[in-house]
């Protein structure tokens, strides 16, 4: 499945691929960016990814896991402002960050 959801963000041009991470996101009709995943291997990889976004100059949405206090922070640090929160489903917080470029 995860394979399935790299490639169709690859073949939409909204994957970022970088030695030490990758960043799947995809762009809304209504402009907004919403980061589906980012995962960094090696420190500073995770900004690099972002600021390669925020070079598009729109706003940029992620929501985080409420219980993982270290992401949190992390998007907090980026300049992220928290906007909400959302219940999925099976129970899970979720943070609703939002950045606006």
């Amino acid at each position: 499945m995860i394979f399935e959801s790299l490639h169709d963000s690859a073949q939409k041009g909204e994957l970022l691929l970088i030695a030490g991470g990758y960043c799947r996101w995809h762009l809304r009709r209504d402009g907004v960016i919403t980061i589906y995943e980012i995962l960094s291997t090696r420190p500073g990889a995770g900004w690099e990814m972002l600021s390669t976004l925020i070079e598009q100059k729109r706003p940029i949405q992620a929501k985080c896991p409420q219980s993982m206090a270290h992401a949190n922070a992390w998007w907090r640090r980026r300049g992220f402002r928290l906007i909400g929160t959302e219940t999925t489903r099976g129970g899970t917080k979720l943070n609703v960050w939002r950045l606006e470029c």
